[in-house]
């Protein structure tokens, strides 16, 4: 079993991950101007130039491990720019193959209220990364929210879609709405009426996924998730509802403010399957009618005894793909994992792991996230093998949060500021480093 941090290659050569757990909130590295930001990360392979149709200029890159360990996403902003710390915001909204669709939030604009994000494209196709702005549409709250919009690589095809859900409650059901950005057009197309059948009441997403290069899925962690198939109807989408295996119906009380959705429960790829992930909990079954009186369910004395199960399911599709099923794909025992050796001799809480990500390339292994104290404490990355209830590794969760020029430049510490405080945010997988330039066997210390 391992654990811990990997160490660094002594020849200095980078080795980039076939996939990684990206936390979307970035990591801002502040400099003493372009040029020195440009000088830090020249021997970054994922590094690139951002140029901002306001005038401004930055780049971004990624600090990838292998999973379980989180990788991050780093925003390298020039201070005579005029922004400081808590002006700064930069988020990854998507991701697909080699693409990924982040904003970032300019200084000068964030006092306009109605100004529509900034958002980019970054390809890690290619001799080195290229980032793209997205061109802007002048329309109040457009894009608005960053986790209804996905990014889609069309299969067979060199041009991506981009679509943002919009659900209208209505007293009949739902409206749903779609803008869309081809890649081809470079243009916003809004579908004010997308055929959706019937919606659950409350809609509201928490993830965007692409999926076998056809469909972009929004997800709600309280209901279900919503295809559409992008490669025959672009300009007339239909909207395909499949709910979630368990049927729950959680309250209205924890649905609204939605209490950390994806907390227990996730919808990730891997190896071009769809899987629902479910921690057994009761968590969002509790309703706080006030700070002080919980109303929890009623269960009987077998039910509370029952022991906690993880559940992996995967997504049939048959009839042309017109029908959706989910069935069991594993299933396993916390006892079983809790009681191992391996399990104990790190001292590990027996408690419920939370915020599940399948891994890309096996479907039979589950990474998580482990903590002392609900919402605090100490926190572990930790990868379960779902076949046999078995740990392979774990590795303390590092939120790297903020570098100042001083500490990037001159080398001091001051500022510097990794936690072990997770964000109570899904982290996002993506496998855009696999598609990197592979660093030859020279090393870099012979180009320095």
């Amino acid at each position: 079993m391992a654990t811990g941090v990997a160490p660094e290659p002594e020849d200095g050569t980078v080795v980039l991950p076939d996939w990684a757990m990206l936390d979307r909130i970035f990591c801002s590295w502040l400099h003493d101007g372009l040029d020195v930001a440009r000088e830090a990360v020249k021997k970054n392979k994922t590094a690139a130039l951002v140029e901002i149709d306001s005038g401004h200029s930055c780049f971004v890159s990624f600090t990838l491990a292998a999973p379980p360990q989180a990788s991050s996403f780093n925003l390298h902003w020039p201070e005579k720019q005029g922004s400081d710390r808590s002006t700064l915001f930069a988020f990854v909204r998507a991701t697909d193959k080699d693409l990924i669709l982040f904003q970032v939030s300019i200084p000068d604009r964030i006092r306009y209220l109605d100004a529509p994000p900034d958002l980019f494209v970054y390809t890690a196709a290619g001799p080195s990364p290229t980032v793209q702005q997205l061109p802007h549409r002048r329309t109040k709250r457009f894009l608005a929210h960053k986790f209804n919009t996905g990014i889609l690589q069309l299969e067979a095809e060199d041009r991506y879609i981009i679509a943002d859900l919009s659900v209208h409650p209505e007293k009949k059901g739902a409206r749903a709405e779609l803008r869309v950005l081809n890649s081809d057009t470079r243009e916003w197309r809004i579908i004010p009426e997308v055929p959706a059948g019937h919606l659950p009441d409350l809609w509201w997403t928490d993830e965007v996924l692409a999926f076998d290069g056809r469909f972009l899925c929004w997800v709600d962690y309280f209901s279900g998730v919503v295809l559409c198939d992008f490669t025959k109807r672009i300009d007339s989408p239909v909207l395909h509802f499949v709910p979630f295996p368990l049927r729950i119906k959680y309250p209205n009380d924890a649905r609204f403010p939605r209490y950390f959705a994806g907390r227990f429960r996730s919808v990730s790829i891997s190896q071009g399957m769809m899987c629902y992930v479910h921690i057994d909990n009761d968590f969002h079954e509790t309703i706080y009618s006030d700070c002080h009186q919980p109303k929890r369910p009623k269960r009987s004395p077998e039910q509370r005894q029952r022991p906690k199960k993880i559940t992996i399911w995967t997504l049939n599709m048959t009839d042309g793909n017109s029908k959706f099923e989910w069935e069991v794909h594993r299933v396993i025992n916390l006892d079983c994992l809790w009681a191992q050796f391996g399990y104990q001799a790190l001292g590990l809480p027996r408690c419920l792991p939370e915020f599940p990500i399948v891994g890309v390339d096996d479907p039979d292994v589950l990474c998580c996230l482990l903590r002392k104290k609900e919402f605090e404490g100490k926190a572990w990355m930790i990868m379960v093998d779902m076949n046999h209830a078995y740990l392979r590794s774990c590795t303390p969760y590092i939120n790297r949060q903020s570098y100042c020029a001083k500490c990037v430049d001159a080398g001091c510490s001051e500022c510097v500021k990794d936690k072990n405080m997770f964000p109570n945010m899904p982290l996002l997988p993506a496998v855009f480093s696999k598609y990197l330039e592979r660093p030859t066997t020279i090393s870099l210390k012979k180009l320095s």
